[in-house]
């Protein structure tokens, strides 16, 4: 049985489902393989079964769920194949994304990458758990790719970050010391973009991300169990 959902307050009410069913996926409420029944999902949230239907489908582009023969919708299991694929494309995506950023942003551009460290900075670190650095660090990269003024690239962007993050929340997702290596490592990222210097900006975005994948990649082929705090 599907657990209760939150519905949120949206304009568009297939974005408020997508929004809903997309959290509960993130949280771990619908587990891994689960099916999403949509006559459920719809007594749950309180809409008819169309709305359920077109936040499925948007989730399935975004690889949360996957349509299986005589089973119809589950929850996307995360293998190493998707692993590779993904941050293959993000490696390719984010060094482009940091090609632009240091060509065309402005300080506009860049003032929601330094709020995003401002509040890092601010919480306090007792209270600071592995799925909020994995929120913060979603969006700092959101922000990034928005501030590369291509919107092709940032619509290709927008159908990997839920995948990212569910990757974030895994054991391994973060490094060890993600508590003082996050800030160092993404304010570093931001200094590069300030000072133009786009050959060390894109070698460093990709070292940036190669290590987040070699920490994915061992960690699914330990086959640990996902554990977001």
């Amino acid at each position: 049985m599907t657990p209760p959902l939150e519905r949120r307050q949206r304009r568009v009410l297939t974005d408020d489902v997508a929004d809903s069913i997309r959290e509960a996926i993130l949280s771990g409420r619908i587990k891994s393989g689960e099916r999403l029944i949509e006559d459920e999902l719809a007594e749950n949230l309180s809409v008819s079964r169309g709305p359920i239907r077109q936040a499925i489908f948007r989730l399935q582009q975004e690889g949360l769920v996957v349509h299986e023969t005589h089973r119809g919708a589950t929850v996307a299991h995360v293998s190493i194949e998707d692993a590779d694929e993904i941050y293959s494309l993000r490696r390719a995506l984010e060094r482009l994304a940091m090609e632009n950023v240091c060509l065309k942003a402005t300080e506009a551009d860049l003032a929601p990458l330094d709020a995003i460290l401002l509040l890092f900075q601010s919480i306090p670190r007792a209270s600071m758990t592995r799925r909020r650095v994995a929120e913060l660090d979603i969006d700092f990269h959101d922000a990034l790719f928005r501030a590369a003024h291509h919107g092709r690239l940032y619509r290709a962007w927008e159908a990997l970050r839920s995948q990212i993050f569910v990757f974030l929340l895994l054991r391994d997702g973060l490094p060890d010391d993600y508590l003082t290596s996050w800030y160092r490592d993404h304010s570093g990222l931001l200094k590069l973009v300030r000072d133009r210097d786009t050959a060390r900006a894109v070698a460093s975005i990709d070292e940036h991300i190669q290590a987040a994948y070699g920490r994915l990649r061992e960690h699914l082929q330990q086959g640990a169990p996902a554990a977001a705090e």
